[in-house]
């Protein structure tokens, strides 16, 4: 890859501090102009804090920040916005009861001398900006209506359409299908080929390994390691990040073992609106079995129905057809209520949207489900939060605390620990490691491992190969809402992967399953 050279932006000896923390020691972090500037580090490792100085989100307690070798003064981030600075952070800042153009121009409107919108302007360069983006959604659309997906798309349209010089990019692709992806990493090139500088977070190190021109690496607030692409392996990078080798911390899959069936779908069909208000099917007569104490993935492209399973089974959507048992019993799961005192409970994939209540502490944020299935007393409450605290590691000094105050990872903790506040027989994950790090990733994946030893059937969706490799002791395929292939553990491979969510290679399969009955 080729890259720009000199520096654009630079934050010379900065540090930060919170109560009792310190976030920023003394770091000088240089972003190389026209390049790939790679920033990585587990959760807590101070990312997030110094790219929202460098965007003016917060300001640095000591230290200076430099742009064009000049200093740099960023009170906010209309500030920043100013100097061609712009960040598209990990949860999305959309307004979803403003249509597409809307958001992109939120708070610069375009106008006339007299307060009009020029509203035919903003859509039109909004539609510029999406079509950079290879993606051409509709101006007029309500963010509302969007895919989590294409909200994100939506919010790198805005700082696009006005003209970001150094564009911070935090986890972009977490929300992203794999057509989605490829079209962004397009979108990338193209920008820094234009003359734009990106700073890329991403805890999806084939991602860093195919952008980065600029690998910097964090670790407790501190810098631990810098070098150029040509000097970064996946090893390099774990092992700063880390402290240890890869091999240590990769939690291997065991192998299911024969065992009573704990949850059955036959048949299952449901329907869905599309954008164009058309109804099409999401699930199309999809049949599985999920035995008891077995880690079972779901994979498949943006679209083709493993949401829309897993939300069937939580109770959270409607199935037009089919049979759902548990222990060989037929359950109605009309409602999160009957799913929860069936024994399923779900941890989404949106935790900021869909999951956490911020309002709330991190002892009500666990405790939230189990209250509508049985009664403790306040000692009782407190003493099961603290068990499940200690059991899946929720490093947090107070309970009491805003579940807010946790980093990505220990927040995910906490949708899993009240999952397991209501003692379910059925856990299902959508996405369980969205836009955490490498660290508490594995993290998640030996307790996930301990909780089916001791019996809890797991299904859980990814859109991650290495992550359903690594976890799944067997995979199915979804494409256009039917099951294309099962894997068992020794034979998910991305190429078998990719190959079975292939609308293509699908139909073609199911074209000759058709042709081998007549």
């Amino acid at each position: 890859m080729s890259a720009g050279g000199g520096i654009i932006l630079e934050a010379r000896d900065v540090v930060k501090r919170y109560p009792g923390h310190v976030a920023l020691d003394h770091i000088t972090y240089r972003v190389h102009r026209n390049a790939v500037n790679v920033l990585i580090g587990e959760n807590g490792a101070g990312k997030s804090t110094l790219m929202r100085i460098l965007a003016g989100v917060e300001q640095a307690d000591e230290g200076t920040l430099w742009l064009e070798g000049q200093p740099l003064q960023l009170g906010s981030p209309r500030e920043a916005s100013a100097q061609g600075i712009a960040i598209v952070h990990q949860e999305l800042a959309v307004l979803p009861n403003l249509n597409v153009a809307e958001n992109v121009f939120a708070g610069r409107e375009l106008t006339h001398r007299l307060p009009v919108l020029k509203t035919d302007e903003q859509k039109s360069r909004s539609a510029s900006a999406l079509r950079r983006l290879h993606k051409p959604l509709a101006v007029e659309g309500l963010v509302a209506e969007l895919s989590l997906g294409n909200r994100q798309l939506v919010e790198l349209a805005r700082t696009l359409a006005h003209g970001a010089r150094v564009l911070i990019l935090d986890e972009p692709t977490s929300a992203l299908s794999v057509a989605e992806t490829a079209a962004l990493f397009q979108v990338v090139e193209e920008l820094r080929a234009a003359g734009v500088t990106i700073l890329y977070i991403s805890h999806r190190l084939h991602e860093l390994l195919h952008l980065g021109d600029y690998f910097t690496v964090l670790r407790s607030g501190r810098i631990v390691g810098e070098a150029e692409r040509s000097e970064v392996t996946r090893q390099w990078i774990v092992e700063r990040m880390s402290g240890r080798s890869e091999a240590e911390r990769v939690a291997s899959a065991g192998v299911a073992v024969a065992s009573p069936v704990a949850l059955e779908v036959k048949g299952l069909r449901t329907t869905a609106m599309a954008q164009d208000e058309s109804v099409r099917t999401a699930l199309d007569g999809v049949s599985l079995v999920l035995r008891r104490g077995e880690v079972l993935g779901l994979y498949g492209l943006l679209g083709a129905g493993r949401t829309e399973l897993l939300e069937v089974l939580a109770g959270l959507r409607p199935r037009a057809d089919g049979e759902v048992l548990l222990d060989g019993q037929p359950v109605r799961l009309r409602t999160v209520a009957e799913a929860i005192a069936a024994g399923i409970a779900m941890v989404p994939e949106d935790r900021q949207r869909d999951g956490l209540v911020p309002e709330l502490s991190i002892r009500e944020n666990v405790v939230l489900a189990a209250k509508g299935a049985r009664v403790l007393s306040p000692a009782q409450e407190t003493q099961r939060v603290r068990e499940l605290a200690t059991q899946l590691n929720i490093v947090a000094h107070d309970l009491e605390l805003p579940v807010t105050a946790l980093s990505g990872g220990n927040q995910q903790k906490v949708l899993l620990a009240r999952c397991l506040a209501c003692a379910p027989r059925v856990l299902l994950l959508d996405e369980p490691t969205r836009g955490i790090d490498v660290g508490a990733k594995h993290e998640i994946y030996r307790i996930l491992r301990q909780l089916a030893s001791a019996g809890l059937s797991i299904l859980f969706t990814s859109s991650e190969v290495e992550e359903t490799t690594l976890l799944a002791d067997r995979a199915l395929v979804l494409c256009q809402g039917r099951i294309a292939a099962e894997l068992p553990a020794g034979a998910i491979t991305d190429e078998a992967l990719f190959a079975a969510a292939s609308p293509q290679v699908a139909t073609t399969a199911a074209t000759s399953q058709q042709g081998s009955k007549l």
